[in-house]
């Protein structure tokens, strides 16, 4: 088990890294879209859909969705997505997470109808493209680089600390696996990541802190989207979401710490104003918006450009603008 699943690791995390750092937004945007279909596949099988056509027609609901954020991505890139898109994704994962902490056997006894199951699917792996592709058009590779290395860390220090020193159980009746002691690894290797990449990129020391405290909360939240499969998983009576990946399962089982933790990680980056890329390259242009106080409209693509370009970033936006004649998205 532990052989396939480092094995499955080490073929998959170079892909996987290469697409974040040399796919320009649109292919991003694609290939984050096919692990999402995917992962729709597997959410309509743990939904309870019994027939491929039902599955496909799910699959396809999704699909056009993300067809439709992209059409009408002209209205928000090159700027950030609104505040009434993502405030609201950050307060759903909020209340799972204390329906977790407070009633987790009455989750598992109600009788979910088909309907709530699909829409609950498909809001979280809708919005979870969504806010994944608009982290990487207004904070560029390095910040998806960061969180996919985050979640990844996290989930295997929860792993082995887990599985070498656990013994109290997180919440056996959704996940019998987790323990708090796994949960306390994940925090403690958050903390020596977000402190080493801090240190890397510069981070004056409220902003590290800062920085510490917004991955913390991200890898807490990342663990609401683990169990809200979890809870899936149970409820059908099914171990993993699908066997495509040996050793892990299914897609969904890969995913749903990101899917939950994106949302977090992308609304405390514009309100900290966390921007990995400036201390990585020194012709990277701030825009002066970027403080704590005035989120709003940050991260243009012409801003982030080197000084002496003025051109958007490749994908979502095709045409060059001059910095002096910049239009609001």
């Amino acid at each position: 088990m532990l052989k396939n699943r480092v094995i499955t690791a080490l073929v998959l995390a170079p892909l996987i890294i290469a697409a974040i750092l040399f796919l320009p937004a649109d292919g991003f945007a694609m290939f984050w879209g096919v692990i999402i279909l995917a992962g729709a596949w597997e959410w309509a099988n743990l939904s309870g859909l019994g027939s491929l056509s039902a599955r496909f027609g799910f699959v396809g609901v999704v699909l056009i969705f993300l067809l439709g954020a992209r059409y009408f991505a002209i209205d928000w890139a090159p700027g950030e997505l609104p505040e009434w898109f993502y405030w609201p994704v950050v307060a759903w994962w909020f209340l799972w997470g204390m329906a977790f902490r407070r009633m987790p056997e009455k989750l598992m006894a109600i009788k979910y109808p088909l309907p709530a199951k699909l829409a609950a699917g498909a809001f979280v792996l809708i919005t979870g493209w969504i806010l994944m592709v608009w982290l990487r058009l207004n904070f560029r590779q390095e910040q998806v680089l960061y969180l996919v290395f985050l979640i990844w860390l996290a989930d295997a220090a929860a792993y082995f600390v887990g599985k070498r020193w656990g013994h109290t159980k997180l919440l056996e009746s959704i996940s019998p696996g987790k323990t708090v002691e796994g949960v306390y690894g994940a925090l403690f290797a958050t903390v020596i990541l977000a402190i080493a990449v801090g240190a890397l990129v510069k981070l004056e020391t409220i902003m590290l802190a800062d920085f510490v405290f917004l991955s913390l909360f991200t890898v807490l939240v990342s663990v609401c989207g683990d169990l809200f499969e979890s809870l899936a998983k149970r409820v059908r009576g099914v171990k993993d979401s699908g066997a495509i990946l040996p050793g892990h399962g299914g897609i969904l089982d890969r995913i749903d710490s990101l899917l939950a933790a994106v949302s977090v990680f992308y609304a405390g980056s514009l309100l900290l104003g966390v921007f990995l890329a400036a201390g990585l390259e020194t012709d990277v242009v701030i825009p002066q918006e970027l403080t704590a106080e005035t989120p709003g409209e940050m991260f243009p693509q012409e801003e982030m450009a080197p000084k002496d370009e003025g051109v958007v970033e490749e994908g979502f936006m095709h045409e060059e603008k001059s910095p002096s004649n910049k239009e609001s998205p």
